[in-house]
């Protein structure tokens, strides 16, 4: 199901936070229950394997804290926007750093 825009033409923001130090942002979605998956993926995604590409996401903010693109995001995002990412293959932080990550979930409905 598609998500539907307010009244205000914006769409619901679920916030969540994570200490994380090396996380699969599809893991940290997911111990949070903040749905990754549309409609299709709820039902055919991999399980994170990164053989399905249903888990696409849009960073908004925070780039620099994840790691770069793996050999199947760039397989599976080859023709997508730089700032799309698959969850199931994005690392969200590491010792080092600390910050704030916006993504869009299930970017390919924007189009």
């Amino acid at each position: 199901m598609k998500p539907k825009a307010g009244g205000d033409g914006k769409y619901p923001v679920d916030r969540t936070s994570a200490v994380s130090g090396e996380k699969l942002m599809r893991t940290i979605m997911a111990d949070n229950k903040l749905e990754l998956y549309g409609t299709y993926g709820k039902v055919m995604n991999c399980g994170g394997g990164g053989s399905c590409g249903t888990c696409i996401v849009e960073v908004v903010e925070g780039k620099e804290l994840l790691n770069e693109r793996t050999n199947t995001e760039v397989k599976y995002l080859k023709k997508k926007p730089e700032s799309w990412r698959l969850a199931c293959q994005t690392i969200v932080g590491n010792k080092e750093n600390s910050g704030k990550v916006v993504i869009q979930r299930l970017p390919q409905w924007k189009k």
